[in-house]
């Protein structure tokens, strides 16, 4: 999947459908083949915020030298995951700062485990930037630090700029 900033938000993406228009790009991402890979069909994905459940078309790619298919996500959402990228880190940071927040208490504990998990990756990519901070001991706080510097960053920016630092994108698995 590649990340891709379509410059819109949900409702815009969605509304536009298969007119989006995508980015064109020239050399494959797995086997490092010349020329614009081209235009694969589309497939539906659920995009879940906190107040809703929509269903949007993800635009596929295809190399003719490989023949392998990849997907054009907007930037809103994580790869793999249904939810969009700001609801996971608004669940996140409330369930950290208040011990509760809406949504279902299993899937929250999935997305607090791979964040805790992917930690010290999400600090070294800002330390590869060059901001250099200690890692805090206590779990609540280093989680707060990360989830602000991610925000600060830009949630949208620290998705696609992230991917492919050490593992494929910060609540990969």
């Amino acid at each position: 999947m590649i990340p891709h900033d379509f410059g819109m938000d949900l409702a815009a993406y969605q509304k536009r459908g298969k007119t989006i228009e995508t980015p064109r790009i020239y050399e494959c991402i797995d086997c490092g083949g010349k020329g614009l890979l081209h235009r694969h069909g589309f497939y539906p994905k659920y995009a879940i915020t906190e107040d809703e459940s929509t269903q949007i078309l993800i635009c596929r790619l295809k190399c003719r030298h490989c023949n392998n298919a990849f997907s054009v996500i907007p930037d809103f959402l994580i790869p793999n995951f249904q939810h969009t990228l700001s609801t996971v880190i608004n669940r996140l940071k409330e369930f950290i700062e208040f011990r509760r927040t809406k949504g279902s208490r299993q899937l929250l504990a999935f997305y607090l485990k791979r964040f805790m998990k992917n930690i010290n990756w999400i600090h070294s990519f800002f330390v590869f930037l060059g901001k250099r901070s200690g890692i805090p001991k206590d779990e609540k706080e280093r989680a707060t630090k990360y989830l602000k510097m991610i925000r600060d960053f830009g949630e949208s920016t620290f998705l696609r700029r992230s991917k492919g630092h050490l593992s494929s994108y910060f609540m990969a698995n």
